[in-house]
């Protein structure tokens, strides 16, 4: 086995080179406030502060008015929940602690001092403890990350470091060194040779999910929220990541990239997808297998091979992948003319882990019947595999085992199942009101996840200045975000009318001399007449007109 840096260094090299991470919003705020943090450590050292006025005359004068006073200080490193180097849902401080921590620091300076002074972080960290409560670990370490940078991953909260940490020691054999969290941080960031160590701290967060997916838990996800938030963009970007992940895990360089696209809608029948009489080229009705039970077919070889196999079948016929290591199937006779490469595979790993996930994108997965579409298809989805086989309509109709549309011959039948290594990836708008042929036993057998609108990307995607001296992304960003609350306080539509992100994006390639131009190309083209498509059953056409221009003004304003 390698050495864990080198394990390390190679995901590392896969992260640098395909995330784009120099671009993300994230990213560049982290530089921004750590950068001011660690400017105002070095000038405290310098200039030799010790009070609070002369803290708060140095921040008025030299921090580039980011952070005015101490308690623009406070609130930024420690009370806002998103403070551009982490994102805290829980584990912020309550009113009342805030409270206290602003009154300990006028009442006495130096323990605000002793902390930005600290170039230890074990002091520094309690250092923080005697400032705010004990239990606030997550704020602690997200403070100590902007303190330390260096020494500090973004995996801030320490029950995910300590997933982390079994994660690698599973999938990986990995045992992460130090008898606490601030020494487990310190060793992970050391393992990896880059001075830039943003992209350090930002990759161990991204590894966390290299190595864990939720899409590990249901196999199958639809993404749903309001039109062009980048739903089926996000669906491809997650299936290449999860294929690229895997390739990783295994240190395989041949990736097949097993991913299909379709697109449902009204006339979509379940002889398009799992199979049905067709006419065939030489004018007579044959059986056909649709493109989903072609699609597994495809890439389910390596399961079909395995459960060919009567010694496998015998010892695994009721276990899922996931709870079958390679150790196990070591001694399976004939099982290396199945997994040609088992001898250089790291025992610990699954038969999840080394087969390459395939996905199947189902775009507008709302639009069809989904009880015709998917038939019997409801029992495989819950039970993967071979546990999961079922006879489809039309498997009398296969005679031969030998026959093209043959998926499983078992005892003189054809079966169909879904390969455990398949992922089903669905896409939906919330505004499209044929949601409701979504019965609630198929939403059971998926895992849901909202999609909303993305403001950064339109700062990122369209970041440039204009000769008003305005940035695009950012004027254009806060003008989404201003009429998509003005949408979502509308008792007429609400939050599932909001305008995406992909609108902006219109103008991408669209050179403008000011933003009031871009504003008015937007609105004329694309937001007003998705906007009155949404008013159109209102029925009051006055209404419809006085809630238009409301929207229209607030979009446009500057």
């Amino acid at each position: 086995m390698e050495e864990e840096n080198e394990k390390l260094e190679k995901y590392y090299k896969f992260f640098k080179e395909n995330s784009g991470v120099e671009n993300w919003s994230w990213y560049k705020e982290m530089q921004i406030w750590t950068d001011i943090l660690q400017d105002i450590k070095e000038n405290i050292n310098n200039n030799e502060i010790d009070s609070l006025d002369k803290f708060n005359l140095y921040l008025a004068e030299k921090s580039n008015q980011k952070i005015k006073n101490s308690d623009a200080f406070l609130n930024r490193y420690l009370f806002m929940q998103d403070n551009g180097t982490a994102n805290i849902g829980r584990g912020r401080l309550t009113n009342d602690d805030r409270a206290d921590v602003r009154h300990k620091t006028q009442e006495d300076f130096s323990l605000l001092f002793n902390i930005l002074i600290e170039t230890d972080i074990e002091n520094a960290s309690k250092s923080i403890e005697s400032l705010i409560s004990g239990r606030y670990k997550a704020v602690r370490f997200r403070f100590l990350k902007t303190l330390f940078p260096e020494n500090f991953t973004s995996v801030d909260a320490p029950g995910k470091l300590d997933k982390l940490s079994n994660m690698l020691n599973k999938k990986l054999s990995i045992r992460i060194e130090g008898n606490n969290h601030i020494e487990k941080h310190k060793w992970l960031m050391d393992q990896i040779e880059d001075n830039d160590v943003y992209k350090k701290q930002i990759f161990y967060w991204e590894l966390y999910y290299m190595l864990d997916n939720d899409l590990d838990l249901k196999k199958a996800i639809v993404y749903y929220g309001a039109p062009g938030t980048g739903k089926t963009y996000k669906a491809k970007k997650e299936a290449k990541k999860f294929i690229d992940g895997w390739a990783l895990k295994t240190f395989t360089t041949d990736k097949k990239y097993l991913i299909e696209t379709v697109q449902f809608h009204p006339s979509y029948s379940y002889e398009d997808f799992i199979e049905g009489i067709r006419p065939s080229k030489d004018k007579e009705l044959k059986l056909k297998s649709g493109v989903f039970k072609k699609f597994c077919k495809k890439v389910g070889e390596i399961e079909i091979k395995l459960y060919k196999n009567t010694d496998f079948l015998e010892k695994f016929k009721d276990k899922d992948f996931s709870d079958i290591t390679i150790l196990d199937v070591r001694e399976i006779q004939g099982i290396e003319n199945i997994l040609p490469n088992i001898n250089n595979i790291a025992d610990g790993l699954t038969l999840q882990d080394i087969i390459e996930p395939a996905f199947f994108i189902i775009d507008e997965i709302n639009r069809a019947e989904l009880s015709r579409v998917f038939g019997e298809l409801m029992y495989s989805l819950e039970y993967r595999g071979y546990n999961g086989k079922i006879k489809t309509q039309y498997s009398y109709l296969n005679e031969d085992e030998h026959g093209e549309n043959i998926f499983f011959w078992e005892n003189g039948e054809d079966w169909f199942f879904i390969p455990q290594n398949v992922y089903i990836i669905g896409t939906m708008n919330t505004i499209d009101r044929s949601v409701d042929s979504f019965d609630f036993a198929l939403r059971r057998r998926f895992m849901w996840e909202e999609i909303l609108p993305n403001y950064n990307v339109i700062k990122v995607e369209l970041d440039r200045k204009l000769p008003d001296s305005k940035n695009l992304g950012i004027e254009l960003s806060e003008s989404f975000l201003k009429l998509n609350t003005k949408i979502k306080d509308e008792p007429l539509l609400g939050s599932d009318y909001q305008i995406g992100h992909s609108y902006a994006l219109n103008i991408k390639h669209k050179y403008f001399v000011k933003v009031k131009d871009a504003k008015d190309f937007l609105w004329q083209r694309f937001l007003k007449p998705l906007i009155q498509e949404y008013l159109r059953g209102l029925g009051d056409s006055k209404k419809s007109n006085e809630i238009l221009e409301s929207f229209q003004k607030e979009f446009r304003a500057s």
